[in-house]
């Protein structure tokens, strides 16, 4: 029987409902087939604030830029064929420039990290940041274009147990004075 025959007996019967016209042929052909969910994202306290001092001093009219993630933009998508876990995301960070900034312009890193359900990290990427400021402004937002990260994986429905990191890419000073003072 081709489709066209089979399409004028339905049309013919008239009391086929479409529902049941549906769940006849295996389901409903408007819905979408079921993908897992999107890995959870973290930002850990001791990366989610940068200090940049001027020198050896850590007082407050050593800072040239305080900067800190105000949040995240993010989703993921799932290639089912390929068995590839793509994350994207876009984090927005605020900074301020402090008494011992020289200049109007600031630069910093940031890290993107996927870490896999055994607790090993599987990648890692570092984005290069220049922030300006306006000329009669300290403060300075900075929302990163869309960053994307892609791993295979053996099985797609492994990908909600991935998790992803942000934050920036500190020096070994830096992430001691996070810790050391408690910033947020």
């Amino acid at each position: 029987m081709t489709i066209g025959n089979g399409l004028r007996r339905v049309c013919a019967l008239g009391m086929v409902s479409v529902g049941g016209l549906l769940s006849a042929c295996g389901g409903n052909m408007f819905e979408e087939p079921a993908v897992p969910t999107c890995p959870a994202a973290y930002l850990p306290k001791d990366t989610a604030t940068l200090v940049q001092f001027s020198g050896a001093g850590k007082d407050l009219t050593d800072v040239i830029v305080e900067a800190e993630f105000e949040g995240y933009l993010g989703d993921c998508g799932y290639d089912l064929d390929d068995k590839t876990l793509d994350v994207i995301i876009s984090p927005i960070i605020k900074a301020e420039l402090g008494p011992a900034a020289q200049s109007r312009t600031t630069a910093f890193q940031y890290f993107v990290a996927l870490r896999d359900p055994s607790g090993k990290f599987v990648q890692k990427s570092v984005f290069d940041v220049t922030l300006p400021f306006a000329d009669n402004l300290n403060m300075a937002r900075f929302r990163d274009e869309q960053v994307t990260l892609s791993v295979p994986l053996d099985d797609v429905w492994t990908g909600p147990d991935y998790e992803i990191y942000l934050g920036f890419q500190l020096n070994a000073d830096q992430l001691e004075y996070n810790r050391r003072t408690g910033v947020k």
